[in-house]
């Protein structure tokens, strides 16, 4: 690993859909080279794959997260997202059906993981994807950095509507694309920072930023930068604005492409 494969990775949290004629643009190298680059990190097991993630919001779904002392692992088939983090905590995204059914699902992993060490459900209120949406969507669950034109081929409709609905759908917030990366053998350093008012961290951390659920008030805030040193930079600036927000170094994540139809 060397500062180019680390703009790499970087490039890709920021847009998972990149191709890598654009990478090599960005970077000012070979198309060639991007590639050896490219299938060399897949080879050695640090860029293990990608996933589609979709805002549960738009599953017709609430969501959640809480953070617990990490002597035990919790997993569910309605949990979508999952950080385990450097300072024996796991933070666990979960889904429900309703707040009532979230706070239930809360309670029952307190009885085996112990009370959490924070717990927030954000204000939401979910909603329906047009039928159109749902099939690119699926598509992209399948293949997360399929063309636009092999998506057209999938389902049937044209590229120029696929492009059309796929910049709407990102802007909104409804899916985004991510690497799978093994952090410790990249080099690279994730953190994150949740804060009862977002705005205050948003502006000193949106360099840096790779991902971030909000309500518009609280949130978290997902970074991912080249080192220790930066992280600490960026910590101490947001804390300026907001000395209460809580940090934690991430060294595993998951995130779980989630069906678009609700049990």
């Amino acid at each position: 690993m060397d500062e180019v494969d680390k703009k790499i990775l970087y490039l890709l949290f920021r847009d998972g859909r990149i191709s890598q004629r654009r990478i090599a643009e960005e970077l000012n190298i070979t198309p060639p080279t991007l590639n050896y680059r490219f299938k060399k990190l897949e080879e050695e097991g640090i860029l293990k794959g990608f996933v589609t993630f979709i805002n549960p919001s738009y599953l017709s779904q609430y969501y959640g997260f809480l953070a617990f002392v990490n002597y035990t692992d919790y997993d569910s088939d309605w949990i979508f997202l999952k950080f385990k983090c450097v300072e024996w905590l796991n933070v666990y995204g979960i889904l429900g059906k309703s707040v009532r059914d979230l706070e239930d699902k809360m309670e029952k992993m307190s009885k085996t993981l112990g009370e959490p060490r924070l717990k927030y459900i954000p204000e939401q209120e979910p909603v329906d994807l047009k039928p159109l949406d749902i099939n690119i969507i699926e598509a992209l669950k399948e293949s997360p950095r399929a063309s636009e034109s092999e998506i057209s081929q999938k389902i049937g409709i044209s590229s120029k509507l696929v492009s059309k609905r796929l910049k709407i759908l990102s802007k909104k917030g409804v899916f985004a694309v991510y690497p799978i990366l093994d952090i410790p053998r990249s080099g690279l350093v994730m953190f994150s920072m949740f804060s009862r008012d977002i705005k205050k961290i948003t502006g000193t951390l949106e360099q840096c930023t790779i991902f971030r659920i909000t309500d518009g008030k609280a949130g978290i805030n997902v970074c991912l930068v080249e080192n220790m040193l930066l992280t600490r930079n960026y910590v101490n600036s947001a804390r300026l604005h907001d000395p209460d927000a809580d940090v934690m170094i991430i060294y595993q994540y998951q995130l779980s492409s989630l069906r678009l139809v609700a049990d």
